[in-house]
């Protein structure tokens, strides 16, 4: 009797509803664990891939960039004497400093000339200790393909620098003879340090499977798979790496499933594991590569998973613990059953109602402060990405300025060789001058879109109020000379006040083109701007003579996507990204209707000492 009460007993406790559901719940958990753990590694290739496209974007950019310099700068007529007379003391210095200032001004490591034979006559690096002057690159494949009368483009560990780089190169003509070779020398290391800050390693791979570029220097030169005799005689050959750094890396790859790849191979550190995504670039067979630890995103997997068994347990135990208590509680006080099981309904009523609150407002905290870093972030990319729309609606405008100084270029140009060969040398020289002012006109115009492109800092100081509405002013000269457009300013004394000079000059950009669209039906447009100091305030107000803001908009102007353009004209950001960078600064900016007519938006930022803070 007592075995049979014994089975009686242990078989209602097996049959526990509470422990059945536990058990359930547990195996269900262990079940998904798969699936979590996709979800990771599907959101790690999300970011992977967004974080490769701005990398391929990048490099995409920076080739396409160069591509024409060596072909531009080729056409100057001093590269055609100097390889006709290499040894003249007195042409090649003047050369040399030239091609300095010019490697300077396109902000690349190195110009130089070759002559037919692949020696170097002259070099923007002729004051270093490592110059390439006097240096013979025959044997480089971007050489080879110049000297025959076509553009090239090679990358290559420097063999007098020891820097890696891309070299791209274009023949110096003499009418249709090639009298040599200009190359144009850009170094990568900069190009890795912009990815410092990404969460993830990565890695830009060559038609040969060698990583080229990469966060991490233990990945330099590494291939991803061994090579052929062929491609090493080559690579030897025309010395574009040394055989010695080029190793294979001893990876092993496992197919996780249809979207993600897992690589372990081993380092210094002993072996790792990544998750691997790759992208391709604009360059034929080159790709981007993109290793995130793959520890982490089975951490989180594992991490999601103890949680549910947490949760799961304390549910149970919570659960098993209440049927102890209401089973002792009916045993001892059968006769106040009835009131006793209202008052625990209550409780677990009320219980499970704060539970649900507190759960709920732990979820509203944790998804509040996620959005908020989220906007934060997506608020920053929106101000870059408004800054390069601006430029992009400026590049047409840009291009036309700088072609004019190039026509007159060429055309003083063939002026010049005119009156030397009629022996006039004043005129010549003349011509010489007009061109050097046109090249220096260009140069401006690069260097204030150059610094304009380039992504700002998050540090607030001293700017000089004057000195960023006349780039502002330069920067839209383009636009504002397609519309026939005047824009009045009478420059006050120096004012100062605490912001950011490129994102300041970014608010102005955008206000000037948002008066030139309200203009639109005017002929001769005008633009009227004004700086005033009120208190502790400097007040920046930019009038339009359009026909002003809708009475339904005024109000709306700065929230994001409100528009009065026609649809397909803008997405209606550039006002809500303005007003978040003036906030940014501490100030304000405010839109109201002119008296006389037309729109006027002033912003509005605390007056300030200079350099009354760190620098941007």
């Amino acid at each position: 009797m007592e075995y049979v009460s014994f089975l009686h007993v242990w078989y209602r406790r097996a049959l526990n509803p509470v422990l059945v559901a536990c058990i359930a719940s547990l195996a269900l958990g262990l079940l998904l664990f798969p699936r979590i753990e996709g979800t990771f590694i599907r959101r790690n290739v999300d970011e992977s891939t967004a974080t490769l496209r701005v990398v391929a974007d990048g490099i995409n950019q920076l080739t396409q960039r160069y591509e024409p310099v060596p072909e531009l700068i080729a056409e100057r007529p001093l590269l055609v004497q100097v390889l006709k007379d290499p040894g003249n003391s007195g042409l090649v210095p003047y050369v040399n400093e030239q091609l300095r200032l010019t490697a300077q001004a396109i902000d690349a490591s190195d110009i130089f000339l070759l002559d037919p034979t692949g020696l170097t006559v002259a070099a923007s690096n002729y004051r270093r200790a490592h110059s390439f002057i006097g240096n013979r690159f025959d044997y480089r494949p971007y050489f080879q393909e110049a000297v025959s009368g076509r553009s090239s483009q090679f990358h290559a560990l420097g063999t007098t620098s020891g820097e890696r780089g891309f070299f791209f190169a274009a023949p110096v003509l003499d009418g249709v003879t090639v009298r040599g070779v200009l190359a144009v020398k850009v170094q990568v290391n900069d190009i890795e340090m912009g990815w410092d800050g990404l969460t993830k390693d990565i890695a830009i791979a060559d038609p040969n499977g060698v990583i080229f570029l990469s966060n991490r220097e233990d990945l330099h030169f590494r291939t991803l798979a061994p090579l052929s005799e062929e491609v090493l005689q080559a690579m030897e050959a025309t010395r574009q790496f040394p055989l010695n750094l080029i190793q294979p890396l001893p990876t092993q790859a496992d197919v996780i499933d249809d979207d993600a790849v897992s690589i372990e191979f081993t380092t210094n550190d002993g072996k790792e594991s990544f998750l691997v995504e790759s992208y391709p670039l604009a360059k034929p067979g080159w790709h981007a590569i993109a290793l995130s630890p793959y520890a982490p995103v089975r951490t989180n997997a594992l991490y999601v998973l103890l949680v549910w068994c947490l949760i799961v347990l304390v549910l149970s135990l919570a659960a098993m613990v209440f049927q102890q208590r209401r089973a002792r509680f009916k045993e001892r006080m059968e006769i106040q059953r009835r009131e006793r099981d209202l008052l625990e309904q209550r409780v677990q009523d009320r219980t499970a109602e704060l539970n649900k609150a507190n759960r709920e407002l732990q979820i509203e905290i944790e998804e509040r402060k996620a959005t908020e870093e989220s906007l934060r972030r997506k608020k920053n990319e929106l101000i870059q990405a408004g800054k390069l729309a601006a430029l992009g609606q400026m590049s047409a405008a840009i291009s036309h300025e700088i072609n004019q100084p190039l026509s007159a270029v060429l055309s003083y140009a063939d002026n010049a060789a005119a009156y030397l060969d009629r022996g006039r040398a004043d005129e010549a020289r003349k011509n010489i001058t007009h061109i050097s002012d046109m090249a220096d006109r260009m140069a401006r115009i690069s260097k204030h879109l150059r610094n304009f492109a380039r992504r700002p800092g998050d540090q607030l100081s001293s700017v000089e109020i004057c000195s960023v509405i006349d780039e502002a002013i330069s920067l839209s000269e383009p636009q504002l000379k397609r519309r026939n457009a005047v824009v009045r300013f009478e420059r006050p004394g120096d004012q100062f006040a605490i912001g950011g000079h490129l994102r300041l000059q970014q608010v102005l950009i955008n206000l000037f083109s948002n008066a030139l669209d309200a203009m639109e039906s005017e002929t001769e447009p005008q633009i009227v701007i004004e700086v005033e100091c009120r208190d502790d305030q400097v007040i920046i107000s930019v009038r339009d003579y359009g026909p002003g803001l809708p009475d339904d908009l005024a109000e709306q102007a700065f929230e994001p996507f409100v528009s009065t353009k026609e649809n397909g004209s803008g997405l209606g950001l550039g006002l809500s990204i303005s007003y978040n960078i003036v906030e940014d600064f501490g100030g304000k900016l405010t839109a109201h209707n002119h008296p006389s007519g037309g729109a006027v938006f002033c912003v509005e930022l605390r007056a300030a000492q200079p350099h009354h803070m760190a620098g941007e």
